[in-house]
């Protein structure tokens, strides 16, 4: 019985090592390079990098809470130029579900922009959400993907 024991604890450790170490798909990292913090804590992103994108992002989610959507379209960078008029942004805006993203991780570009990780939910509860937002390092605004688009959302594009 003592071997068996020894047997199932020994194929858990070696799983356990396959499935974290030698398999890239499912690195220390996570599924797709997503980061899976293991210890339960997490470091906190560097606010100062950029406080005035801080300002953005903590504005346009405070905003979409409350269902500010004029506002928010205010954050956006340059939206006119982009043919995209307030009254479509209002109407993608409303079609967003708001989540009460936290910054993750606060990045700065080779372009001088920065590039902000939100999430949402935990781990433990498996509905982490994330999205990436990009601001701009000139206007210090929300410089959207694509015409309707506030956040990148492809898992491709977070790293």
């Amino acid at each position: 019985m003592i071997k068996v024991k020894h047997l199932i604890l020994t194929l858990m450790i070696v799983s356990g090592i396959f499935i974290f170490g030698a398999n890239p798909a499912l690195s220390a990292d996570g599924p797709m390079g997503i980061g899976i913090p293991l210890s339960g804590g997490s470091e906190e992103p560097n606010y100062d990098l950029c406080q005035q994108g801080v300002q953005v992002v903590t504005d346009f989610i405070k905003l979409w809470e409350t269902g500010r959507f004029e506002k928010m379209y205010e954050l956006i960078d340059d939206p006119s130029k982009d043919g995209y008029p307030l009254e479509d942004a209002v109407f993608d805006l409303r079609l967003l579900t708001y989540k009460d993203y936290q910054i993750s991780r606060i990045s700065e570009l080779e372009n001088g922009n920065f590039e902000f990780l939100l999430s949402y939910g935990d781990w433990k509860g498996g509905d982490k959400d994330l999205k990436k937002m990009i601001i701009s390092g000139k206007t210090f605004k929300i410089i959207m993907p694509a015409k309707n688009t506030f956040f990148k959302v492809s898992q491709a594009d977070y790293f």
